[in-house]
């Protein structure tokens, strides 16, 4: 946020308070504005930091960064190096810019940087850090990470998803098919999403909890996306503690009215499977385990295990996991990945000419298609390096004093991998700037986390538990939504890139046009979701 937005919010929510509290809150701001101008109060970032930009005394570098916080530390990163430091506020932070930096501290030193940046809203929305994605490295997150990778996301899982997979896609393409047929528009965010969103519900409690023409539905993926909005908001009560009891942004009012409607609704999905469990009923009838069944069934026969079973609020915790961290990441990337292949006409030539080689017109893509589409492979590689899902990955946080690099990094220190950057850098790839699946065909690079120049789903113990089905779904999705429709956007839609911040970043200027049918109109199928 930049310094004068501070001001407004701070004024308005000075509106509010005592006279003594805006007498002590004005002078306070006072003080700060002449620290602000005065360069004999600046000093070093700690003993035997990284280079890096020298900020002000309480609020260090923040005055001089935006809400585009991955840009930022982008053009940083030129003039400071692969490794830079700065101050965020009170707290300290390093900045990982290059391939090789970012392997020395998430592969060679990995247990030292193996925990999560906490803020207010997070530890509100995973119930105090609970879930895997953001609880402390140690047992608990050994014993969360274990069942999740043998139980909901091993192989033989995710092969059992498959027709939850398949159905999903079905219902996208009908819809789609029938509004191109009535020449309407779709927003394809919208649709990618709810197929994102609804596999993740498959996943939880094997059935679809987002239908968009009821208003539970829609009501539901509205509290979606707003969560994902707060989680991303930088909050400055994080960063400089002094300013919690202003609450300057308004974040924690905002969060605590969002997470309370989300805890009823995980409220009643536990309650409507207790009931399902006490009657004997099965949810899935394929005999598949869900999230559900696997963390209510959970008991632990080790003597030294800490999670002997879980509580109501250790599986809201990771119920918020998956709707937060498994809807957007994936139909963000689908939805980035048509732009850019829409937008370079030759790419999308050899696309369609390969999807028609393989599948032909006279079927639908099914998921078996995927390994021999090598260059639609190509371009989600491509896809995933320019617009990687989380642009900073998940801020980690140091477990202890460390170095990297030759300099010194304190305990509890922020630390970001500007993935989002590393793909901009010309020093790293060539021509970074232009979308070029070609640049894959040569080379073994893959998204799966060995490669540090391209890690849209982290690596190590911190990576992406839910890899393989966000990898399967955006190969899957992107196949067929390219092969079977001729699309038309106007061209403003897509010449438009710009980014809309969040946890993760989507396109500001949703794809919204007319999806032209291109198979015959028995192979869309009917039936609802």
């Amino acid at each position: 946020m930049e310094i004068h937005q501070l001001v407004r919010a701070m004024a308005a929510e000075l509106s509010s308070l005592p006279l003594f509290a805006i007498a002590a809150s004005v002078a306070s701001f006072v003080l700060l504005r002449l620290l602000l101008a005065s360069p004999f109060l600046r000093r070093r970032n700690w003993p035997g930091s990284p280079p890096g930009p020298i900020g002000v005394p309480i609020l260090g570098y923040l005055p001089y960064l935006s809400d585009r916080l991955h840009e930022d530390l982008h053009k940083l990163s030129f003039k400071y190096g692969p490794l830079f430091s700065l101050n965020m506020g009170l707290r300290p932070a390093i900045v990982a810019s290059s391939p090789a930096v970012a392997r020395e501290m998430l592969k060679v030193k990995d247990s030292s940087f193996s925990s999560r940046t906490i803020t207010e809203a997070v530890r509100t929305v995973t119930y105090d850090a609970t879930s895997l994605v953001f609880v402390p490295y140690g047992s608990r997150w050994r014993t969360l990470r274990k069942i999740l990778t043998t139980e909901l996301f091993s192989s033989r899982s995710i092969e059992q998803l498959s027709p939850a997979r398949r159905t999903q896609v079905d219902w996208m393409l009908r819809t789609m098919r029938r509004a191109g047929s009535r020449g309407e528009a779709v927003n394809l965010a919208e649709s990618t999403f709810i197929v994102s969103a609804n596999l993740v519900s498959n996943l939880v409690c094997s059935k679809n909890l987002f239908d968009p023409e009821k208003e539970g539905g829609k009501e539901l993926k509205e509290m979606v996306w707003e969560i994902l909005e707060v989680v991303g908001a930088p909050n400055l009560a994080d960063l400089v503690p002094f300013l919690q009891v202003l609450d300057p942004q308004g974040l924690r009012r905002r969060v605590s009215k969002v997470v309370k409607r989300f805890d009823d609704f995980f409220e009643q999905l536990i309650d409507e499977r207790m009931e399902e469990r006490r009657r004997g009923a099965k949810a899935n009838p394929e005999g598949r385990l869900d999230m559900l069944d696997v963390f209510l069934d959970y008991k632990s026969e080790k003597k030294d295990d800490e999670l002997k079973e879980f509580s109501r609020v250790d599986i809201k915790g990771m119920l918020s996991d998956m709707f937060v961290a498994g809807t957007d990441t994936s139909s963000s990337t689908v939805e980035w990945g048509l732009t850019e292949i829409l937008r370079k006409p030759e790419v999308h030539k050899k696309i369609m000419a390969e999807l028609d080689q393989v599948v032909g017109t006279d079927r639908k893509v099914e998921e078996t298609d995927i390994p021999k589409l090598t260059y639609l492979q190509a371009a989600v590689k491509e896809t995933f390096r320019l617009h990687p899902g989380v642009p900073l990955l998940i801020p980690r946080r140091t477990n202890e004093d460390c170095e990297v690099a030759g300099y010194h990094v304190p305990k509890h220190a922020i630390v970001f991998v500007n993935v989002w950057g590393m793909a901009r850098n010309p020093d790293i790839w060539r021509n970074p700037l232009e979308f070029s699946p070609e640049r894959f065909l040569d080379n073994e690079l893959d998204v799966k986390g060995q490669d540090f120049e391209l890690l849209p789903f982290g690596t190590g113990r911190r990576s992406c538990v839910g890899m393989p089905l966000g990898h399967r779904m955006v190969h899957f999705s992107l196949a067929s939504l390219l092969h079977s429709f001729v699309w038309d956007f106007p061209p403003e839609i897509l010449a438009d890139m710009t980014e809309k911040v969040g946890i993760t970043l989507q396109k500001a200027k949703p794809l919204v046009g007319i999806p032209k049918p291109r198979l015959p109109e028995h192979l869309y199928g009917g039936g609802s979701l």
